[in-house]
C-alpha cells in the first residue's frame, strides 16, 4: 500500500487485471482540453444475445443492431458520430446494465457504445489526480483505489454496478455519512460532448477551473445529473479521495415478524431515526424491512475504524457502542434467535462481504429522501403493505421485496443544495422500496399468462406500498406539498418512470421530485445547461433533462 507519493498510471489494476494502459488520446494524455474526433479509431463487433438484456431482466433491446467498444476516450468520439451516421438518433451509451429503468434496454435502442473496455483505475501524473474510467465497476475501482494507494470512495456496495452511471447520479454508499456523496469529491472528468450543427463530436476536460464558464456549467450539471443528459463521461478524476479505513466491523440483528405488532413496528422505525441522527458520522445503517414473507426484518450497521486506530482500539469503540445500542433497541422487541452477530474485518473484506448484486431478475424500484424520522401514518402503511401478499403470489415469493431505509446525512448535508446538480443537502434518511420476481420467461419476452400476472402483482403491491406511505403529501415525497418538512424528494440514480416522463406529459413532475429548483428555477439550472450542451436532445431516455 503506498500512502505517499502515487504510482504511475501505468502500473496499476483495472477492472481485466491488466496492467493499466494509457487513455491513448485522451486530454490526460498530453492532448489539449478539448479535441474533435478524427484521432480516434472505431471497435464494433457483432450483437451478442446478452448486448441486449439489462441486468434487470425487465428490459431488453429487440432491434438493436450494432454494438461499439471503445478503448479510449477518442475512440468514444469517432464511435458516436459513426453511430448516428449509421444508426441514427437511437444510440445508448452503457456502463454496467444496471438501470432500474428501460433507458437504455428498449424497442428505440438501434446502437449501443459499450464503456466496459475503459476499465482502468489508478494515478495520472499528467492530471495529478486519481482516476476512474466509466467503463469500471464498483469493485474494480474500489479495489485499485485501495490495494494501490490506501484510498477509497463514499460510493455504492453492489460490486457490478458500473462508475458512468453510479457517479454521474451523485453515487452514494457506507461511507458517505463520513465523506459524503462521491461527487463530493469529483475534481474533474473527461467527456465527450456533440455538436449536432457539425455532426461532430469532441473530447473534453472540464473542472471548475475551466476557463469556458459553460464548461464550468456543464460541470456542475454532470455532478448528479450526468447519466444520459449531457454527454459521454469517459474518465473521473479526484484529486484527494478520502483515506481508506483500516477496519470495518458489521453488526448485524434481526427480529422476527411475529414479534413485530404494529406498535412495536412503529418504535423501531422511530428509535432507528433518532440513533441515525446521534451515531457517529464514520457509522452506517441499513435497516431491511423486508415483506413478512421474508419471516424477519433485519439491520446492518458498518462501524469504520478511526484514521490511525489500531485494532484493540477499533474493537473496544465497537464493543461500546453495540452495547449501549442493544439496550436502546431492546423496547423493539425480542431478537430472533441467533440473529444477532458482530464481524471484524479489514476495510476490503467488508467491501466484498456486503457486495449486494444478487442474481439478474426481474425488479421495481422506488426513492424517497427524508429530512426528519418517519411519520406515524408512513409507519402504518409501510406495516399494512409489508404484510399484504398479492393475489396468487406465494408469500415467500414476496420475500425478498422490502422497504431499505439506508443511514444518511453526516458529511453529505455540510454541502450547499446548489453545489452540485443533486440538491437534497438536508436528509437524514433515504428511503428505497423494492420488489423482485423470477420466473423461467423466454429471454426478452413474458409469453404466458401466469408471467404476466405475476409481474403485474408485483408492480401493484408496490405501487399501493408507495401512494400509501406517501399519501399525505399526493402519493410521493414532494416536499412541496408537505408542511411537515419531512419528505425531500427522490433519487435520480434510482428512477422511477411511475413519477412521470416526456411520454406521459408528466417529467415535469418527475424531474422536480429528483432535482427540485436545480431543475429550472435556480440561476444556474439542468435545463440552461441542456439547452447550450445538447439543444438537439440527442442525448435523452424517458426522464433525461429537457434542451427547453
Amino acid at each position: 500500500m503506498n500512502n505517499g507519493a502515487p504510482l504511475s498510471r501505468r502500473s496499476v489494476l483495472g477492472a481485466g487485471g491488466l496492467a493499466g494502459a494509457f487513455l491513448l488520446g485522451s486530454p490526460g494524455m498530453g492532448q489539449a482540453n478539448s479535441s474533435s474526433a478524427s484521432a480516434g479509431h472505431v471497435v464494433s463487433r457483432p450483437v451478442l444475445p446478452s448486448d441486449r438484456q439489462g441486468f434487470n431482466r425487465r428490459w431488453f433491446a429487440p432491434n438493436l443492431q450494432r454494438v461499439y467498444v471503445p478503448n479510449t476516450s477518442q475512440d468514444v468520439a469517432v464511435c458516436l458520430e459513426q453511430a448516428v451516421a449509421q444508426e441514427g438518433r437511437g444510440v445508448k451509451v452503457v456502463s454496467g446494465r444496471h438501470c432500474y429503468e428501460d433507458f437504455v434496454y428498449n424497442e428505440g435502442t438501434d446502437a449501443v457504445i459499450d464503456m466496459s473496455a475503459l476499465d482502468q483505475a489508478g494515478w495520472d501524473p499528467d492530471r495529478k489526480a486519481y482516476f476512474i474510467q466509466a467503463g469500471c465497476d464498483n469493485w474494480a475501482g474500489y479495489r485499485a483505489l485501495l490495494n494501490s494507494f490506501g484510498r477509497t470512495l463514499p460510493g455504492g456496495s453492489c460490486a457490478s454496478v458500473g462508475a458512468g452511471g453510479h457517479i454521474s447520479g451523485g453515487g452514494y454508499g457506507l461511507m458517505s455519512r463520513e465523506h459524503g456523496l462521491t461527487i463530493d469529491h469529483l475534481t474533474a472528468v473527461d467527456i465527450v460532448t456533440w455538436d449536432d450543427s457539425r455532426s461532430r463530436a469532441t473530447v473534453r476536460h472540464i473542472s471548475e477551473s475551466s476557463t469556458d464558464p459553460d464548461e464550468r456549467d456543464l460541470f456542475w450539471a454532470v455532478r448528479g445529473a450526468g447519466g444520459g443528459n449531457y454527454g459521454i463521461i469517459t474518465t473521473f478524476y479526484f484529486a484527494d479521495p478520502p483515506i481508506a479505513p483500516a477496519y470495518a466491523s458489521l453488526w448485524n440483528i434481526a427480529w422476527d415478524w411475529s414479534e413485530l405488532s404494529e406498535a412495536r413496528f412503529s418504535r423501531l422505525l422511530s428509535e432507528y431515526s433518532q440513533w441515525v441522527a446521534e451515531m457517529p458520522t464514520r457509522y452506517f445503517t441499513l435497516l431491511k424491512l423486508n415483506h413478512s414473507g421474508s419471516g424477519q426484518v433485519s439491520m446492518l450497521l458498518q462501524m469504520a475504524s478511526e484514521p490511525d486506530a489500531n485494532l484493540d482500539q477499533h474493537l473496544a469503540e465497537v464493543g461500546e457502542f453495540v452495547t449501549s445500542s442493544q439496550k436502546r433497541l431492546a423496547p423493539v422487541g425480542k431478537v430472533a434467535r441467533g440473529q444477532q452477530t458482530v464481524q471484524h474485518l479489514t476495510f476490503f473484506e467488508a467491501l466484498w462481504t456486503l457486495n449486494g448484486n444478487g442474481p439478474n431478475q426481474f425488479g421495481k424500484y422506488k426513492s424517497a429522501y427524508l429530512n426528519a424520522a418517519i411519520a406515524d401514518d408512513q409507519s402504518a402503511a409501510m406495516y399494512q403493505w409489508l404484510r399484504t401478499t398479492p393475489e396468487g403470489i406465494p408469500a415467500t415469493q414476496m420475500g425478498p421485496s422490502l422497504v431499505q431505509i439506508d443511514s444518511y446525512g453526516g458529511a453529505v448535508n455540510t454541502v450547499s443544495s446548489t453545489a452540485t446538480a443533486l440538491p437534497q443537502r438536508s436528509a437524514l434518511l433515504k428511503l428505497q422500496f423494492q420488489t423482485y420476481w423470477n420466473n423461467a420467461s423466454r429471454v426478452g419476452a413474458l409469453t404466458s399468462d401466469w408471467e404476466i400476472d405475476q409481474q403485474e402483482a408485483h408492480l401493484s403491491w408496490i405501487r399501493g406500498l408507495y401512494s400509501d406511505t406517501y399519501a399525505s403529501t399526493g402519493g410521493t415525497p414532494n416536499p412541496a406539498a408537505d408542511p411537515r418538512g419531512i419528505v425531500g424528494g427522490c433519487y435520480y440514480n434510482y428512477p422511477d418512470t411511475d413519477l412521470g416522463t416526456h411520454a406521459d406529459g408528466r417529467i415535469e413532475d418527475a424531474l422536480w421530485l429528483y432535482f427540485l429548483d436545480n431543475y429550472r428555477n435556480n440561476p444556474r439550472n439542468l435545463v440552461d445547461i441542456k439547452k447550450r450542451w445538447d439543444p438537439s436532445n440527442l442525448f435523452n431516455h424517458a426522464q433525461s433533462i429537457p434542451p427547453q
